[in-house]
């Protein structure tokens, strides 16, 4: 039996803070939670400026549709999606940060589910992707924590009818070309929006051995581990 429950020996950051700690970290940490929920709050709001705000200069992002990605770039594709018919929510659920004992670097992750309503051939439908974003943080030389790297996982998706009395018919064989973790997200993202989706994004863990996971996403999810690992460290990352 493939062993599903556990992470890659030795991935966790030992060095790092993370629950209680001391009060000048518990105080950093709650900045990094304002910074990270700034993402959905401000990019689904179109507040531009402020969602510029929470990351470096360089910073680098992924997502399904745009692939690796400038910052400025994704804001860009943003704004044109949304003029283009895109109408892409996202809501948080929770939030656990690593820091170093300097205060220098860490990393958030935050639960989310990423929603996008499509319209499929006149049947209305929001496609749910139950994901973690995955905030690679430095501070500035002014003392102000940026987002240097966004990295998405995905662990679960779903499609819902707006209206029940209307359900989009799906091409069984096309979908199941794509990763479990955001199957129908992908689908209806390549059919609705001309793009080209990613197909080994992080996904869960399970992804290595359940019935239907994808190989590629579930070797990415430990990949990405090591990546929060080691920039945790001092590391050299380039994500």
């Amino acid at each position: 039996m493939p062993d599903l429950h556990s992470l890659p020996v030795g991935s966790r950051p030992d060095k790092a803070v993370r629950n209680n700690g001391p009060e000048n970290l518990v105080l950093e940490r709650y900045k990094l939670r304002e910074l990270a929920e700034g993402w959905p709050a401000y990019r689904d709001a179109c507040e531009w400026e402020n969602l510029k705000s929470i990351f470096h200069p360089d910073a680098y992002i992924y997502t399904t549709w745009t692939g690796r990605t400038h910052h400025l770039d994704f804001i860009a594709a943003s704004a044109k999606g949304m003029d283009n018919g895109a109408f892409i929510m996202h809501r948080c659920h929770g939030i656990s940060t690593d820091i170093n004992t300097e205060a220098t670097r860490a990393i958030t992750k935050m639960k989310a589910t990423i929603t996008q309503r499509f319209d499929l051939d006149g049947c209305e439908a929001d496609a749910e992707s139950d994901c973690r974003f995955c905030f690679f943080w430095n501070k500035m030389e002014n003392g102000e924590w940026r987002a240097r790297y966004v990295r998405h996982w995905y662990e679960k998706d779903k499609l819902i009818p707006v209206n029940p009395n209307k359900v989009p018919k799906l091409d069984g064989e096309v979908l199941q070309k794509y990763p479990s973790g955001y199957r129908y997200l992908a689908y209806c993202q390549e059919k609705t929006m001309g793009v080209k989706v990613l197909l080994d994004m992080p996904g869960h863990r399970r992804e290595n051995g359940a019935p239907g996971g994808s190989k590629a996403c579930g070797e990415k999810h430990d990949l990405l581990y090591w990546q929060c690992k080691e920039w945790l460290e001092g590391g050299n990352v380039d994500i």
